[in-house]
């Protein structure tokens, strides 16, 4: 199965691939963590690369060597091309008397080191959470950062005080989830992007824009309102969009979806 940088698709769920739920919540983050603390948990390191290593050096009929939750979290993880043709094969392997899953991806003393199957489950769903939820934050962080030092030297007290904003709000915030409010519930991840320089979807110009029809209900005296859909921490869209607040009820007005 090629991976392509994404995550594997699936697992035949054997027994013996099933990780324990009590293992599990030590070493996967809980949900209801908040952005921040999801940032800082513990996750295994994942293998650019896995170079010169055959499918069945993995599969071991020898019983684990290793089980400490703590320990499989210092381990890295191979190749995202790896782990899908893992995953492709473990039921075949199981079948084939497999029990333990060798780190041949390692080196040294460390590639003898047996695992319990089903931390095969446990790295297919760190490589999901990476590549779904944990890298845009990563992204989102480091230009916030990039972005701090660089007004700090031109003395923008005011943009530090935004970023400051940022990273309290995202104390507050469950990594998991959806976005309760809008029109659409959406990933709670895509709010990651606002604090990035890439392009917004029409899924955050509709998040403003529900935003916006908000503040008219609030204010529905007649006015004029320009609207500058902001695509990053420092561009604007090149189309302004004019929104008229009428003088008749907002509840009688079509609302787009």
């Amino acid at each position: 199965m090629e991976m392509n940088g994404k995550a594997p698709q699936h697992i035949a769920m054997h027994p013996l691939l099933q990780p324990p739920k009590e293992v599990l919540a030590q070493i996967l983050p809980q949900k209801s963590l908040s952005v921040l603390d999801f940032l800082f948990f513990k996750l295994p390191a994942i293998m650019i690369t896995t170079n010169h290593v055959t499918i069945e050096a993995f599969f071991s009929k020898d019983q684990p060597s290793l089980g400490n939750a703590q320990l499989i979290q210092d381990l890295p993880i191979p190749s995202t091309h790896i782990l899908g043709m893992l995953s492709k094969s473990s039921s075949e392997a199981i079948e084939n008397g497999a029990f333990s899953l060798k780190c041949a991806h390692l080196t040294g003393d460390a590639s003898k080191t047996q695992l319990l199957l089903w931390v095969l489950t446990y790295w297919c769903e760190v490589v999901m959470l990476h590549h779904k939820h944990l890298k845009p934050w990563i992204r989102a962080e480091q230009n916030m950062e990039r972005r701090t030092q660089l007004w700090k030297n031109e003395g923008g007290e005011e943009a530090r005080t935004l970023v400051m904003k940022i990273y309290n709000a995202l104390t507050c915030i469950s990594w998991s989830g959806t976005l309760d409010g809008f029109a659409v519930a959406e990933p709670v991840v895509e709010l990651a992007v606002y604090a990035t320089d890439d392009w917004l979807s029409d899924v955050h110009e509709n998040q403003m824009l529900d935003l916006l029809r908000r503040r008219i209900q609030h204010q529905p005296q007649s006015q004029k309102i320009d609207v500058m859909i902001k695509h990053t921490l420092d561009s604007y869209h090149h189309i302004s969009l004019y929104v008229y607040a009428l003088p008749f009820p907002w509840s009688n007005m079509p609302h787009t979806a």
